[in-house]
């Protein structure tokens, strides 16, 4: 009887220790951003926020204008305001549902924008709870909110398929990619030399596409200027991110091109001072295979690969001195070289802040 007694009580007490989400949001409350884009307009900011249709996101197959533009599987809102939260706010005016941030791919920065300071920008997303720091960001040669309205070809909405171009960039050799938290790692660092993707607009069969072309570079929070595909090569040199690129050079006999397929790299570094200037030595060990052929020139012999080698040696070297020079010319070192320079000669000179040395041999 008394067992039977304790099981009852039991029974009765458990469901009150049990607590409810109070604080839950149902799913079908919430608007769940894919990708967002933010410009300047006069004094204030612009948020576009690309938001995932419930009714059609989940029924679009891959390729989100196969249902026409009638069909688009996402809603584009734009709002304003004198900061960005404030801007993110008036959402509310026109969204039916509490604007969700947790699921974004993409951050996009429009180039006015991020030529004027994008410290607010930064201290909005640092201070959100809701956002991934693995987002990715990217900044748009003109206009950001525009490059939302694009509908892919072959992805669902612009958010995916910029995830995936960024995430391809090793293939050309020619595009950056850094996600926020590396980005906001670099702009708290004392030099705060960020670097991240640059998209542009550009067409294919007379419709608008999405491309990713080189690099923009900041100093602290403006952008400085920005690195084309070559110079974002060299960088990638600098970094050791140099994997499964391709590079096509000049056949040393007859100047017919030969693609090479390089299948990695390491890099390192040798500096020096001489007579209170800095000097840098930038060694490359490159792998690749010959891929492509346009020559008759037969590389199995020794001497014609030994020649083919240095010719690549070559452009490998004018890939990261296009680099060097752009940092000299933005005075901005966003390849580190200053800090090489410092640790490897400690005591022997002092590092200055966000300055490139002037040094290079």
């Amino acid at each position: 009887m008394l067992k039977r007694t304790v099981a009852m009580l039991l029974v009765l007490l458990i469901p009150l220790s049990l607590t409810g989400c109070w604080d839950a949001e149902e799913i079908n409350e919430l608007g769940f951003v894919l990708s967002v884009a933010l410009d300047k307009v006069g004094d204030e900011y612009k948020v576009t926020a690309q938001i995932a249709k419930p009714e059609t996101y989940s029924k679009t197959p891959g390729g989100g204008s196969s249902q026409g533009e009638k069909e688009k599987p996402f809603w584009i809102i734009s709002t304003t305001g004198k900061t960005v939260f404030e801007a993110i706010r008036n959402a509310a005016a026109i969204s039916p549902r509490r604007i969700f941030w947790a699921h974004i791919k993409v951050i996009i920065i429009g180039e006015e924008l991020a030529r004027s300071d994008i410290h607010d920008l930064l201290d909005f997303f640092t201070r959100n709870p809701e956002l991934r720091l693995r987002t990715l960001v990217a900044v748009s040669q003109g206009e950001a909110g525009k490059l939302l309205e694009i509908v892919p070809v072959m992805e669902k909405d612009t958010a995916a398929d910029l995830e995936k171009i960024i995430e391809n960039r090793s293939l050309t050799g020619k595009g950056y990619r850094n996600m926020l938290k590396n980005f906001l790692e670099q702009y708290l660092e004392p030099n705060g030399t960020p670097v991240t993707s640059r998209i542009i607009l550009t067409t294919t069969e007379d419709k608008p596409v999405l491309e990713l072309n080189g690099s923009a570079v900041f100093s602290k929070s403006k952008l400085v200027g920005w690195l084309d595909g070559r110079q974002t090569r060299g960088l990638l040199w600098v970094k050791n991110e140099i994997s499964n690129t391709i590079m096509v050079i000049n056949c040393p006999y007859d100047g017919r091109p030969v693609t090479i397929e390089l299948k990695g790299g390491k890099t390192s570094f040798q500096s020096s001072v001489e007579n209170g200037t800095p000097f840098y030595k930038i060694n490359v060990d490159a792998t690749g295979n010959i891929v492509e052929q346009g020559c008759a020139t037969d590389f199995a012999d020794s001497k014609a690969l030994e020649d083919l080698e240095e010719t690549l040696a070559s452009a490998i070297q004018d890939d990261i001195r296009s680099t060097v020079t752009a940092a000299q010319n933005f005075e901005v070192d966003f390849l580190g070289l200053n800090e090489i320079l410092y640790r490897q000669n400690l005591g022997r000179v002092e590092a200055t802040p966000g300055k490139l040395a002037a040094g290079f041999t």
